[in-house]
């Protein structure tokens, strides 16, 4: 009886390894029907005896969705659920899984792995966790309790990720925190291309980049190729002198280039200026900006008084740094002179390969051309030399000895090199071409200098001349005079010397008129060579001329509708230019001034600051200066030439040169009453100003008066100067100039936010450190071994290797 069962366990057992061996291989499913897992082992049978439950054993492999698990052995629960054990892998396509164990219910598709360190890989990248889900059929993972993905030089972890095989996207949420080689990011989402390494980036997102700049954004993007972040939603740059706020940026962090959309806001803190747009684009280098739709300006030094406001419907603002570039240009100029390689023999310059035409091929190797192609072509003629190079004599280009090597530096670096060489020689060549812009703006500035020179001595010549006139008649009427008295006194006995007290007096004048002009022309000529010199030169530059220092300046400009508020001044034209390089603000097209109950009109208009305090102002082409007193009544002046002068930003004294015209009030009484009406013509004229009256009147060159009482003007007389007319309905307020809201500085917040610290990875190292000791868990790397693969084709699919090793922590 006892040889009878053992015989029928045999059979048994023989009958389940033919069954293990041959294939369990699921019939085609019909329309509707779920396919069958597909299995193969060495050894299978039930778990006990008359169980449905069978165990899987030698060479295991199962299949289903084109996804192939193998591992030590197995469990089949029923067709569509198996669990594994031991050394258990996964893969689909270039997806691996590792893991202790795993679950597989093929009714949804989903595997279930366990292990204290769960290894996904794929490509470059390789993702540590702890508990994985993955989909066969959809090919998406998912992982909590935390997980870290390392890619190239890229670091990720977070608390909860899916893993998309498809696409090559890991979606990490909950605490992300993110690192390279450009930037360390820290947030509540992030969307990272495993290919491209480019990022989504969502709620709360904090990032650093390696130049030290911190950005914020509730939605946006990062591409690498462009080394770009794009901000789609409540974007924040900081730097160290700026804040930039934005609806939506454009950051190319390369370039220091970011272009802003809709309600910017720009905070330059080393000038104290902010600006406003719905459009703008601004240069971390040198500090330049461009401002349109509703742009606006608002200087809020407070320091030197109220602050100033200004809009246009367009604003550029440049930082210019003239002895920089200068600096840049000569190494360019240098760079270039040192290709040029003098020959030991005759002294020839001798070619080298970045002295090629850039139509030329290279020479790939002996005998054979590679013809260059058109970005290469283009490279290389960024490279040619500025000067021209002799061909070497026919007896030194056969000999090979003396021939010198082309070595092309764009054929020999590679990767970042490459690229970095490449920036260098664009920074070189726009150097040399802003070189090139200052040499030609600081001919054009001589020019100018030379002729304001040669108006100031013209003007100082025709002005002595007409002293020397003027003095030359009143010597010859005192002659004329002394020449009476002698004849009276000759005629009485009496006897008066010609060398009289009054000629003495007079010949004086004349010499020292003659001593002063020409001082005077000396002092114009060394003023106008001190102001040319100021425009390219600081004025405290220390020994400028040994040691140059940085000439840097601001010029902003505004064009069409510009208005400026300040609460002592306002002003509109057509167009502005400002320069701090003589702090001078000139405004162009129908400017207008308004200082107190002051309006100042003319064709342009110069005004000069310090300490962004107004000092002065020049009106050039029909100035006028109009006060009103009532709707009826103004207080006029004109002239060909007009000059405001300033204290603490209140005109207290104005020169009119040139055909001054005045039609002044007279007013009595408390509150004042007006009285008369003074019309005057002189040459020139003098208003002094004091708590908005006028108290001082001083006409020069001939004056011609008419005073008359406010009952007996004639009718014929004019009360309005030819021009007069009265912009008080321009004038601006600040609501015309500015009517946005200032978002507050978040400098200090900011910089104090943390950066990443990576807890995820700290916790990971140490459990992979403790495991590894305790022979707990290793880091493996194996791949699908030759006889599944085969057994997968044989079912139609094909199972893809990983990378030869992976990295390591």
């Amino acid at each position: 009886m006892r040889r009878l069962v053992s015989i029928a366990a045999v059979a048994l057992a023989a009958a389940g390894v033919l069954s293990a061996r041959s294939v369990m291989q699921a019939p085609a499913p019909g329309e509707g029907e779920k396919k069958l897992i597909d299995l193969k082992s060495d050894l299978m049978g039930p778990v006990a005896p008359g169980d449905s439950v069978v165990f899987l054993v030698g060479n295991f492999a199962a299949q289903h969705n084109g996804a192939v698990i193998t591992c030590d052995s197995a469990v089949r629960y029923s067709d569509m659920r198996i669990e594994f054990f031991g050394n258990v892998l996964i893969n689909k396509n270039t997806t691996y899984i590792y893991g202790d164990r795993a679950e597989y219910d093929g009714d949804v598709n989903e595997a279930r792995v366990y292990s204290d360190i769960i290894k996904v890989v794929d490509g470059d990248a390789t993702l540590y966790t702890y508990k994985f889900l993955f989909n066969t059929k959809s090919n998406v993972g998912e992982f909590d309790d935390g997980g870290v993905m390392l890619n190239r030089e890229n670091l990720l972890e977070s608390v909860r990720g899916y893993y998309y095989a498809d696409t090559k996207e890991l979606i990490a949420v909950d605490r992300v925190e993110m690192r390279n080689d450009e930037y360390e990011l820290k947030g509540d989402s992030v969307v990272y291309d495993m290919t491209t390494d480019n990022a989504f980036f969502f709620e709360h997102t904090n990032i650093w980049n390696k130049d030290g700049d911190y950005l914020y954004a509730d939605r946006g993007a990062y591409d690498k190729l462009d080394t770009l972040y794009i901000v789609t939603r409540n974007g924040y740059i900081l730097t160290e002198k700026q804040e930039i706020w934005s609806d939506s940026l454009d950051f190319y962090r390369a370039k220091d280039h970011v272009i802003l959309r809709h309600d910017l806001q720009l905070d330059d803190t080393e000038h104290k200026v902010l600006a406003f747009g719905d459009y703008g684009e601004y240069w971390k280098e040198p500090g330049d900006a461009i401002l349109t739709r509703r742009p606006a300006v608002v200087s809020y030094d407070l320091s030197q008084g109220d602050s100033l406001f200004m809009r246009a419907d367009s604003m550029f603002l440049f930082t210019i740094n003239e002895n920089a570039l200068r600096r840049a240009a000569e190494a360019a100029k240098a760079d270039s002179l040192a290709r040029v390689t003098p020959d030991s023999t005759g002294g020839h310059p001798v070619h080298r390969a970045d002295s090629l035409p850039a139509d030329r091929s290279v020479t790939d190797s002996p005998g054979h051309t590679k013809p260059l192609s058109g970005a290469d072509s283009v490279e290389r003629s960024r490279m040619l030399d500025s000067l021209s190079r002799p061909e070497l004599p026919d007896s030194l280009r056969g000999t090979d000895s003396l021939a010198v090597p082309a070595v092309d530096p764009l054929d020999t670096l590679v990767g970042d090199a490459r690229k970095a060489y490449l920036k260098e020689q664009e920074i070189k060549a726009k150097a040399a071409l802003k070189a090139a812009a200052a040499k030609a703006k600081k001919e054009k500035l001589e020019q100018i200098a030379a002729k304001r020179q040669e108006k100031a001595t013209a003007k100082l010549l025709a002005q002595k001349e007409r002293e020397e006139k003027r003095l030359a008649a009143r010597r010859l009427k005192a002659e004329s005079k002394l020449r009476a008295r002698q004849a009276r006194a000759a005629r009485k006995g009496k006897v008066i010397p010609i060398d009289s007290t009054a000629l003495r007096e007079i010949d004086s004048l004349i010499d020292r008129n003659a001593s002063e002009m020409d001082s005077l022309l000396m002092l114009t000529a060394d003023s106008l060579a001190a102001d040319s010199l100021a425009m390219t030169i600081p004025a405290d530059s220390a020994d400028s001329l040994a040691v140059p220092a940085d000439s840097v300046y601001r010029l902003l400009k505004g064009f069409r509708d510009v208005r400026i508020y300040r609460s002592d001044f306002q002003a509109v034209c057509d167009s502005i230019t400002a320069i701090s390089t003589d702090s001078t603000i000139h405004m162009y097209i129908d400017p207008v001034l308004w200082n107190q109950s002051n309006q100042i009109t003319s064709d342009v208009m110069d005004v000069f600051t310090e300490n962004q305090q107004i000092t002065r102002a020049e009106f050039v082409g029909t100035p006028m200066m109009v006060a009103e007193l009532d709707t009826l009544h103004y207080n006029q002046v004109a002239g060909k030439q007009m000059t405001a002068y300033f204290r603490d930003n209140a005109i207290y004294r104005n020169d009119v040169n040139g055909n001054a015209r005045t039609i002044y009030y007279m007013q009595d009484g408390e509150p004042p009453q007006i009285t008369g009406v003074g019309v005057i013509e002189s040459g020139d004229c003098s208003f002094y100003i004091e708590d908005k009256q006028v108290v001082t009147i001083v006409y020069r060159k001939d004056p011609d008066w008419n005073i008359y009482p406010m009952d007996k003007i004639p009718p014929d007389q004019e009360l309005f100067l030819k021009g007069f007319k009265w912009e008080g309905a321009r004038r601006p307020t600040q609501a015309d100039v500015f009517d946005r809201t200032i978002r507050p500085s978040q400098r200090e917040a900011r910089s104090q936010l943390p950066h990443p610290d990576f807890p995820l990875l700290k916790n990971l190292e140490e459990r992979k450190k403790r495991l590894i000791e305790e022979r707990r868990w290793t880091d493996r790397n194996d791949q699908v071994d030759a006889a599944t693969v085969e057994w997968m084709r044989a079912l139609g699919f094909e199972v893809g290797q990983p990378r030869e090793s992976g990295p390591r922590l």
